[in-house]
């Protein structure tokens, strides 16, 4: 009990803080990925708490990548501890890789832009190179690659890597380019931008509706993306529609919950969500609504669109 209240008051102190940022807000009501997305101009952030950051599985965490991937957004889980100790502040984890921060680390961020200096990996911390700047302090102190490398104690390789931003150096190794160059050569790490490094998970969804949908989406060419802990159930890329469904296990009031969760996410992600159903029509439900027997017709996306009632002109060649 003491656990929850803990988690709900950092919860609550999150969505202060963007409020205090200018960020409109939603809090998800229901145990997905994710449990608030937030979004102010370009920035978007879908944002999951927890204790501690090891209890998170990969299933959930591959999920909430998925969705920031296919909303352009930064996913973000805020949390105080993992198994290797306390989460310390001014310094970014990581949890399957999903940017992982502290209530303070967060809070600097959004409220004053100071970003994490450092980044935890295992064999202890290190700190993200400016590649441009040290390269261009290199050339104007006329060292070569092999040069530098050897008054700085690594190879050439590891130079080569931070000049081209691809491995972070350690406290040592970062003291001794400085002391060299007589010059600052590292940079923050903005916890907003964000990119998938990996191809994303090609993942049924969870309910057998959603089974249907994603297959038959699949098969007349969408690159559709399943999940089984978010707020939709399908996403289809390549046409940017976003598709929830009505299982048979759902009571009328888990699926009310569903429907408002998918509408005001889409609402603020820009994104207009379609209710596939097994049996009926969709009710009184306010979404459009579409029975899965009528999306078993569909041959091609010029189908889709058809059943769909709207245009996907120009959606159709990414």
């Amino acid at each position: 009990m003491e656990m929850r209240k803990v988690s709900r008051d950092v919860l609550v102190e999150i969505l202060r803080i963007l409020h205090s940022a200018g960020f409109a807000l939603y809090e998800v009501d229901s145990d997905y990925c994710l449990q608030i997305v937030a979004k102010r101009g370009d920035t978007k952030l879908l944002i999951k708490t927890t204790i501690n950051v090891d209890n998170e599985k990969r299933e959930t965490t591959e999920d909430l990548s998925s969705l920031a991937t296919t909303f352009s957004a930064s996913p973000l889980i805020i949390g105080s501890r993992a198994q290797r100790g306390k989460i310390e502040d001014g310094t970014l984890y990581e949890r399957f890789n999903v940017n992982v921060v502290n209530l303070n680390t967060f809070k600097e961020a959004v409220l004053y832009r100071r970003f994490p200096i450092a980044f935890s990996r295992r064999g202890g911390l290190y700190f993200k190179i400016d590649g441009a700047a040290l390269r261009k302090l290199r050339m104007e102190r006329g060292m070569s690659l092999g040069e530098f490398a050897a008054k700085i104690g690594v190879s050439r390789k590891a130079v080569y890597e931070y000049e081209n931003s691809q491995m972070g150096a350690t406290l040592n190794t970062v003291l001794k380019m400085e002391e060299v160059l007589n010059a600052g050569i590292t940079m923050d790490i903005d916890i907003f931008k964000w990119s998938y490094r990996k191809e994303l998970p090609d993942k049924s969804p969870a309910g057998a509706v959603a089974k249907q949908l994603h297959y038959k989406l699949k098969k007349i060419g969408c690159k559709a993306i399943g999940f089984s802990y978010a707020p939709i159930d399908v996403h289809a890329r390549n046409i940017g529609i976003s598709f929830l469904t009505d299982e048979e296990n759902l009571d009328d009031d888990t699926l009310n919950r569903k429907v408002e969760n998918a509408t005001k996410i889409g609402k603020l992600l820009g994104v207009n969500p379609v209710l596939i159903t097994g049996t009926f029509g969709g009710g009184k439900l306010d979404i459009v609504s579409i029975p899965i027997d009528e999306i078993r017709k569909a041959e091609t996306i010029k189908d889709l669109e058809r059943i769909l009632n709207i245009d996907l002109t120009g959606y159709c060649t990414n």
